[in-house]
């Protein structure tokens, strides 16, 4: 069935979703799918696809879902190349494509949603009214979609993906003092700032690693020198997860709301590092607690050292842990992901 798909990504940075978007291309171009990227000018996905993909055709655009000249420009283009699907994978990328299926309405239309968030204003949900599919990365972005009267059969759960033979595997004993990380944007939705005071009541010597860069780096280092915790906190800003993972001990996901369908769980049991995470219900669809890894309260933030004390203190449990986890990820690998989204694409074509 000979079809092409276009993907769209207006974000400047390099998280998730970008991530995912490249190990679509890459996918993709391996089962022989005719696919585009149209992205962000000078953005970090556009370069990398431009450097490490350079058969697929890109569109550099500006930012902005209110771009009415790169609306105009991605339609055009689309018309001209006679693309069947656009593809969309973050918000901005949405309400661009709300324009772009205005000006050519013969595209058809997927929106992947990455976040729980809910829509903030009738604009954010009315962009997406426009596609002919949606797909949620979790169950309960599904539910949400299906709550704001979006049509339910038209609705589709496909968990994020990740690319196994990145991650290299923790090997050594349990760290003197213990290793654990944050990895994530230094956002509120991340939980830094809940977690931070509780660890101070560790009965056990540790350094903390937060690996990632954001708007609140400042108040966070701020809260450290407050607690008392600059000897056991570090900030190492942007790191690739697949670098720092093998490092640690324990990866802790805090996460007070927005989560879709974490990467950072999944690249902990890639690693075969244990993971302890809050009681969000995305982290819930994940782990099965005590099986593939734990979970702390959010209602209650000092249990998190509870569950840490009981990791460090049970061997056979922090085994247990990064065995389940590193064969629970192998239900994430990227060609199974690619393999559900080309079912979509077909079964929209054969919808005529």
């Amino acid at each position: 069935m000979d079809f092409s798909v276009v993907h769209l990504d207006l974000g400047k940075e390099y998280r998730g979703g970008q991530r995912q978007v490249f190990y679509l291309l890459s996918s993709q171009l391996e089962r022989g799918i005719k696919v585009a990227l149209a992205a962000r000018k000078n953005s970090f996905l556009l370069l990398k696809v431009q450097e490490e993909l350079p058969q697929v055709p890109v569109l550099a655009l500006g930012g902005g879902e209110f771009n009415w000249l790169s609306a105009f420009k991605l339609a055009s283009w689309i018309k001209k190349n006679n693309c069947t699907f656009l593809h969309t994978h973050e918000a901005r990328a949405v309400g661009l494509s709300f324009w772009v299926k205005k000006l050519y309405p013969q595209i058809r239309l997927i929106h992947t949603r990455r976040v729980s968030y809910p829509f903030r204003n009738w604009w954010s949900k009315k962009k997406y009214t426009l596609a002919e599919a949606w797909v949620g990365v979790s169950k309960e972005i599904c539910a949400y979609l299906k709550q704001q009267g979006l049509p339910a059969s038209r609705i589709f759960s496909i968990p994020s993906a990740l690319e196994l033979k990145r991650y290299p595997l923790r090997q050594k004993e349990l760290s003197s003092p213990v290793i654990l990380g944050i990895i994530g944007a230094l956002s509120s939705q991340k939980g830094h700032e809940l977690v931070l005071p509780y660890l101070k009541h560790l009965p056990f010597a540790y350094r903390l690693l937060i690996v990632g860069e954001g708007e609140l780096r400042p108040r966070l280092e701020a809260q450290v020198r407050l607690l008392g915790l600059e000897e056991q906190v570090r900030f190492l800003g942007f790191r690739e997860s697949n670098k720092i993972l093998p490092k640690l001990d324990v990866l802790l996901v805090p996460s007070k709301d927005g989560e879709g369908s974490s990467g950072t769980i999944k690249e902990a049991w890639a690693s075969k590092v244990p993971v302890i995470a809050s009681d969000l219900r995305a982290n819930l669809e994940l782990i099965e607690p005590g099986v593939n890894g734990l979970i702390f309260k959010l209602s209650q933030p000092e249990t998190l050292v509870e569950e840490l004390v009981k990791l460090i203190e049970d061997d056979d449990l922090y085994f247990r842990l990064t065995q389940t986890g590193f064969k629970e990820v192998l239900n994430f690998q990227v060609d199974k992901m690619e393999a559900k989204y080309f079912q979509l694409y077909t079964y929209l074509l054969a919808e005529g």
